[in-house]
Formats: structure tokens, sequence, C-alpha cells
């Protein structure tokens, strides 16, 4: 009885792992808008691989923690929040605790982005939550 649970919590385990490095995608709309999520919505949508840090602690420099604040609140959902704000959201979130990001080369290679792409799609990433998500309440 006892190796049954534990090959069943292995299992669990293991596939909990495999869903949390899924791949996320990236795709244009017709007006220019960036999107990105877990299923692509359109032919030409572009994956965007990250690499999972979030057990490695995040930087405390003191200059970043307004920074690190804003992105917290960007970060934190409600139960409301429409599918789309719930993306945008967990996007967000990823490609702030990656050590960095990746994109698919033509070659299926894993292409490093430069430290300007990186800024440029998480500044999508954080555009994306302000389009797609309500505004909230402030918080006393």
């Amino acid at each position: 009885m006892g190796t049954r649970i534990a090959w069943l919590l292995l299992t669990a385990l293991l596939a909990g792992a495999a869903l949390a490095d899924s791949t996320v995608y990236k795709w244009i709309d017709k007006d220019g808008n960036a999107h990105y999520g877990s299923v692509p919505q359109v032919q030409n949508a572009q994956p965007l691989a990250i690499i999972n840090t979030a057990d490695r602690p995040l930087p405390s420099a003191a200059s970043s923690a307004t920074a690190a604040s804003a992105d917290q609140a960007l970060t934190q959902g409600t139960p409301a929040d429409p599918p789309a704000c719930k993306s945008a959201r967990e996007t967000l979130g990823r490609y702030l605790q990656a050590e960095y990001l990746y994109t698919r080369g033509p070659d299926g290679q894993q292409q490093k982005l430069s430290k300007e792409e990186q800024q440029r799609a998480t500044a999508d990433a954080r555009n994306a939550v302000t389009r797609s998500c309500p505004p909230q309440e402030p918080q006393p």
C-alpha cells in the first residue's frame, strides 16, 4: 500500500513539473497588439520558452523596490479576472521570475534573447496585463 502511494505522489510531482515548464506563445493581432498565452491563437504565433527560476530569490536592490512593488501589483489577480487577464498576469509573472528568456530558432534550438529583447518582451507583458485586466481598487 505504501509503495502505491509513493508512486502516485511521484507521478503527481512529475506531472506538475512538466506543466510548470510549458511553452508560452507570442502573437501579434491585426491591430498590432502583442498577445501571450500557452495556447497559440493564430498560425504565426512564436514560441517563447522561459527558464523557470522560481526557486531562486529575487534581487533585493533598494532602487528596484518600487518597480518590484508595481510588478507585484500587476501579477496579483482576483477571482473575477477574465481569462485573458489571468493569462496575461501568469505570463508576466513567469517573465519576471525567469533568469533569461529565449525563443526557438528556425532549427528548433533555443536562442537566448538579448537584454533589450527581454526588456521589450517584459514591457509587452506588462502592457498586456494593463490592457486585458480591469482596474483594481487601491488597497488601504
